[in-house]
């Protein structure tokens, strides 16, 4: 359903209006796009994309990804910071602003385009999304302490049960590396929008869906940013 609303509105915004694009520089720096609040936005990337990651508010903006395009719609002037991973290997933070006039289109890694920092530096990462490609690539954070955590319950009901595989402490996050196990005797989704914890900033998977309990891919990695 979500797709085909922002297909739809996609497509009234295309024959309404000229396709302004713009372009970004390579892999690895953040890149500024200029969004509205009911509008969509197509980002094109040079690769097929792997993952989305969403930090700050999950419900803030509609996400759909096809092929190498990624699709925002955002729902609220608060948005979540983007990061795109393809499945090259490359990532492409992006910045969300809102304003009254939003980019149609935008090209990433084919062209100059103007680089931005990400805000939130702590240690040796830039933002939370450096932090959360460390996890996602099974690395161990640069400069976080491991914490006595390992095994404890983070959430149990009748259908998913989530136990913390690894917790690390920064200096103004922590980070969770959990294992998400299916209970159901049926494939079940990772409700990653319906996760709410105090000061989160990230969440993320390494798969959406998990098979039914006792089949292989009833378990998968889950990955959790806070505050402090």
């Amino acid at each position: 359903m979500i797709k085909i609303v922002l297909l739809v509105l996609l497509l009234v915004q295309l024959s309404s209006c000229v396709p302004a694009q713009a372009s970004s520089k390579d892999e690895g720096k953040a890149r500024d796009i200029r969004v509205e609040v009911g509008k969509v936005t197509e980002v094109v990337f040079p690769d097929k994309v792997a993952k989305v990651i969403k930090g700050g508010p999950q419900d803030s903006v509609l996400i759909e990804v096809l092929d190498n395009t990624v699709y925002l719609l955002p729902k609220a002037d608060n948005l979540s910071d983007i990061f795109v991973t393809t499945t090259t290997g490359n990532s492409y933070p992006l910045n969300l602003h809102v304003g009254s006039q939003h980019d149609i289109k935008v090209q990433v890694g084919t062209a100059n385009h103007k680089e931005l920092g990400i805000s939130a530096e702590i240690g040796t990462y830039a933002g939370v999304m450096d932090l959360m490609k460390d996890l996602l690539l099974h690395r161990e954070p640069a400069g976080a302490t491991l914490l006595p955590s390992k095994g404890q319950l983070f959430i149990s009901d009748q259908k998913l049960q989530l136990k913390v595989e690894k917790s690390y402490e920064l200096a103004g996050w922590k980070a969770y590396v959990l294992t998400a196990k299916n209970l159901m005797n049926n494939a079940v989704i990772i409700p990653l929008e319906q996760i709410s914890l105090p000061d989160l900033l990230a969440i993320s998977a390494d798969q959406d869906m998990l098979a039914a309990k006792g089949q292989e891919g009833d378990a998968a990695k889950l990955y959790l940013i806070t505050g402090q």
